[in-house]
């Protein structure tokens, strides 16, 4: 471990060379262990009555200074030596906690208690949060250690400890000592999670692919998530709700790193993340002065910056610095382009738009982040940049927003990579220039090009775009899957009733069928055939009017993933071993007749 330290330091020196190995050392040392400081005091017990945030008279609608000022005088309840000179009475104040209090209120029913966390003589900071739930049960979510001042403070929120969260592989610590202190709490832990940590009394687990309510209507109806929470011991998914990050894989275990399960208490429009984001601070101490740094110094109603429960502290030390440049430059990047497989990362900006880029109608409508690392994030604006930033997405209007969610489902997704591929293996273009450049639209292609914007991009365009696949009838008869906005509207279907449509029905007389299905073949058969390039057709729409549709692409569609190799799938078509799963269209000009 000396080893693995001197490395970082050195690296944070020279901004040399890291081992990648290294960096996953770095970021598997448990977390949240306390280190008791000299001059705490322990509190006594006694009952306390309802607490000032438990009757709600924070709403949102409250003026923002008010709000700060409710917040300050729940803090001071918590911990009176507060209102003598704004220093709490646990412990010293420092980055990894600012107010130097057991316990500090966040937003209306949110509290976090903070704490440093040495490893190696270094602080990298952990943050336990509290929910208390509407019934007044409270939900702690990544357990820290216990101590009297902490089992005081928990006394004053007036609620009954129910359940504790340990939401994934590295905060889990703590977890026995809760379920040993609270015999009658529910213990909680990520998925897999019992089986690695056998010692501690576990009710249950949150399941593999847990979704947060709403998920399968933001994927478009598509998604192997589970919704429902299984356990009758659970609490209710709606008012505090998970979503199981299951994409990551550690290259050199073949087998999910953190495996985290992140949290959004609607009420608060809070969201809680253990290491899938954190927020270290920059080398001032200043609060979320990296944030400003890293985003351009973005404002919103609801930043609060440095304020009474979130004092500068002054410069961090030095190996705090180091761990920040290490998780900043060196680990997010590496879980992000490595631990993430090829496969599952429309998967995993999936997850990211639906946590990022959430309103009111759908999604995580986020105005807070409670990282179990660094400092807390205030106002929606901010709070958006920041995880777009991190997770690497996009949430502008011209890019995804207005979608229905089908167009943007995991299905269509693929769908779409197949048939990106696919027509790059044909015709040699890239699909998503294509249609960019035949369209109307002046649309801008962003330096990701992801298969999101693809998505978007074809979803939008003026250009009618659709696809059959031959795999959903037993006989191989060709049923539509996706038709774009163009699509559906010049032949009068929506969705769901084109996505059950056997193509043939796009055509008048028995006649029609025939010659259409002649084309078809031609271009099924022939990888090099342009039968069915600039042609045109008569086709019918649902309504029985008839179209003219004029320069009609058609090409076939494989079945190619990210990385495939079209060389070898070239060859695979030529001798007849790789037949099309598909075809797929786009149309210069359609003409009402």
């Amino acid at each position: 471990m000396s080893a693995l330290i001197s490395s970082l330091l050195c690296f944070s020196l020279s901004m040399k060379a890291f081992h990648l190995p290294s960096i996953l050392i770095l970021a598997a040392t448990p977390c949240c262990s306390f280190v008791p400081a000299s001059n705490r005091r322990a509190g006594k017990s006694k009952e306390y009555g309802p607490t000032l945030m438990a009757s709600k008279e924070a709403p949102e609608v409250y003026p923002l200074s008010q709000r700060k000022a409710l917040l300050i005088k729940e803090a001071q309840r918590l911990d009176p030596a507060l209102a003598k000179d704004g220093k709490g009475s646990y412990s010293p104040s420092g980055w990894s906690n600012r107010l130097g209090t057991a316990i500090t209120p966040v937003s209306t029913n949110i509290y976090t208690a903070d704490r440093p966390f040495y490893w190696n003589k270094i602080d990298v900071g952990c943050r336990m949060t509290i929910i208390r739930l509407s019934n007044n049960d409270l939900v702690v979510h990544s357990p820290i250690g216990l101590d009297p001042p902490l089992l005081d403070a928990l006394k004053k929120l007036d609620g009954r400890v129910v359940h504790v969260i340990s939401p994934n592989y590295e905060h889990v610590k703590y977890a026995q000592q809760w379920g040993e202190q609270f015999p009658e709490a529910n213990m909680w832990g990520c998925p897999g999670l019992m089986e690695r940590e056998e010692q501690v009394r576990w009710t249950g687990e949150i399941g593999f692919h847990a979704r947060p309510p709403g998920f399968a209507k933001w994927s478009g109806g598509i998604n192997e998530g589970n919704e429902n929470a299984n356990d009758p011991d659970m609490w209710d998914w709606n008012e505090f709700q998970p979503l199981h990050v299951d994409v990551e894989v550690n290259p050199f275990t073949g087998r999910p790193f953190f495996n985290e399960v992140v949290f959004y208490h609607p009420q608060s429009k809070t969201l809680l993340t253990t290491d899938l984001y954190w927020n270290y601070p920059r080398a001032d101490g200043i609060t979320n002065g990296q944030v400003a740094d890293e985003i351009g110094g973005v404002k919103s109603e609801g930043d609060y910056g440095v304020w009474e429960l979130a004092p500068d502290v002054g410069e961090i030390p030095f190996g705090s610095k180091a761990w920040k440049v290490g998780m900043d430059k060196l680990f997010r990047p590496f879980y992000n382009n490595f631990m993430i497989k090829s496969e599952q990362r429309e998967k995993y900006r999936q997850i990211a738009r639906f946590i990022t880029c959430g309103d009111a109608s759908s999604g995580w409508e986020v105005e807070t982040i409670i990282p179990a690392h660094g400092d807390i994030v205030r106002g929606k604006e901010l709070c958006r940049k920041v995880l777009e930033r991190h997770f690497n997405v996009q949430c502008s209007e011209s890019y995804v927003n207005d979608l229905e969610p089908h167009y943007t489902s995991e299905a269509t997704l693929e769908w779409l990579q197949k048939m990106s591929l696919s027509y790059k293996l044909q015709k040699g273009e890239d699909l998503l220039d294509v249609i960019a450049r035949e369209g109307s639209e002046n649309i801008d292609i962003t330096q990701d090009r992801s298969m999101m914007q693809l998505a978007t991009i074809c979803a939008k365009s003026s250009l009618p775009v659709a696809s059959h696949d031959f795999l959903r009838h037993p006989n191989g008869v060709a049923i539509y899957n996706y038709g774009n906005r163009a699509f559906l509207n010049a032949f009068g279907y929506t969705w769901d009733e084109f996505v059950v449509l056997p193509s043939s029905k796009c055509v008048d007389t028995e006649e029609d069928v025939k010659e259409r299905q002649k084309l078809l073949d031609a271009v099924k058969q022939d990888i090099n055939s342009n039968a069915y390039d600039t042609a045109t057709a008569i086709r019918v729409r649902k309504d029985k009017q008839k179209i003219l549709l004029k320069n009609v692409n058609l090409f076939n569609v494989y079945d190619l993933e990210e990385g495939a190799d079209i060389d070898a799938a070239r060859k695979g078509i030529e001798n007849g071993k790789m037949q099309p799963i598909g075809q797929a269209v786009w149309i210069k000009d359609v003409e009402y007749l």
